[in-house]
């Protein structure tokens, strides 16, 4: 068995071992992945006792979030086309047939099972403690899975009140969380599944799955698109991820709902987040209005109040900006990996409980965020800045 330290010589050896043996990484030379290594774009990390590099930033061919070892590399998830406005939007990327998926709010992790361990990757390629420890109590089908599947990855969204990521999830979870498989994505090659065969996989290992309607035509069928996206705003949910038959092609869209929503989150965590978040989503919904006039009054009388009312209550209490976050694993060694998993990514934490109740260990945390407090109360305390 390997032991990993962050030794440099020891890390640069272990990755001139795994050029030579993965087969995936011959598409470059040594040396190019080796400056890609010493410019900070690789960075190599591990779990327990197997090493992993992951693309910190694109590298080539291979998108941010690629991760990969001696015997197995796995494509970051692509970054998909966002559409303003869908009559447009749709006739010029979309040919006949497509589907209409439901964009379920969460946070997006890769399964993969790595010698005898299933694994849940993050966005950005990390190893997600919480998605890794969790996946058996939704998905208790994968094992089975990967026995005839070694070369797929599950591509499932962990979505509800209790996840340790982000605070905005669908209405209809009202504890705890739940997975709902998108995509299955080709190792080293990457692309995905076709719909066909991704409707009999989900269908034949009983995964749960977002809604998926079609297929459609994006000129005739653009009035029942239209019917569904107005159906999801009323019931708060996010938007939609057309997809080609052929799995090739992909482009979402959001509902006013959820453009509101992350005003409603964000607006007191400026300082944190670039400000040009909020633009964007002034101008998707000022588009949602243009194809949605129906929902001009309800925007007109939320905005303001999604926009202000959370900060206004931060000022007046002088608190410190923070998110309240309530996370349940069932292996106490997940949690102390989670509690690492923040202090490699530099995220300041307080743990205010932790409990065990019916076979899972609660944990309830609060995440700080000192850049929006110190951005709020300098305007607070009078300082002045050139704009």
């Amino acid at each position: 068995m390997l032991v990993f330290t962050e030794n440099e010589k020891e890390v640069r050896e272990y990755f001139q071992h795994c050029w030579k043996k993965n087969p995936d990484l011959k598409r470059y030379p040594l040396e190019e992945w080796e400056k890609g290594l010493q410019t900070g774009k690789i960075l190599f990390f591990t779990w327990k006792d197997k090493g992993f590099f992951r693309l910190n930033k694109d590298f080539k061919s291979f998108p941010m979030g690629t991760f990969f070892n001696d015997q197995v590399l796995v494509r970051g998830y692509p970054q998909i086309p966002r559409v303003y406005v869908l009559k447009t939007g749709l006739v010029r990327y979309m040919t006949s047939p497509f589907y209409a998926e439901e964009k379920v709010e969460g946070y997006n992790v890769r399964l993969f099972k790595v010698g005898d361990e299933i694994l849940g990757f993050t966005r950005r390629g990390f190893i997600c403690p919480f998605a890794t420890d969790r996946w058996e109590d939704f998905l208790p089908n994968l094992p089975e899975f990967f026995e005839k599947h070694p070369n797929l990855v599950v591509c499932a969204e962990v979505a509800g009140p209790e996840n340790p990521f982000v605070s905005e999830y669908p209405a209809y979870i009202t504890e705890d969380v739940n997975y709902f498989v998108f995509d299955f994505m080709k190792t080293g090659v990457g692309g995905f599944l076709s719909q066909s065969e991704k409707l009999n996989l989900l269908e034949t290992y009983g995964f749960n799955a977002p809604e998926i309607y079609g297929p459609f035509d994006p000129v005739k069928d653009y009035e029942n698109i239209r019917e569904l996206l107005r159906r999801y705003h009323q019931e708060k949910r996010e938007g939609v991820v057309f997809k080609s038959e052929d799995g090739k092609y992909r482009i979402k869209y959001v509902t006013p709902f959820s453009n509101l929503e992350d005003l409603r989150v964000v607006f007191p965590y400026l300082g944190e987040v670039d400000p040009h978040f909020i633009y964007l989503r002034l101008i998707r919904l000022a588009l949602n209005l243009y194809e949605f006039e129906e929902f001009k009054e309800e925007v007109y009388n939320k905005l303001p109040v999604n926009l202000f009312e959370e900060v206004l209550s931060f000022f007046e209490k002088n608190q410190v900006v923070s998110e309240t976050f309530r996370v349940r694993f069932k292996k106490e060694s997940s949690y102390l990996a989670m509690l690492a998993h923040f202090r490699a990514a530099k995220i300041n934490i307080e743990v205010k409980q932790v409990v065990k109740e019916k076979g899972y260990l609660k944990v309830e945390f609060v995440k700080l965020y000192p850049k929006a407090t110190q951005f709020w109360r300098s305007k607070l305390e009078g300082w002045g800045e050139v704009d």
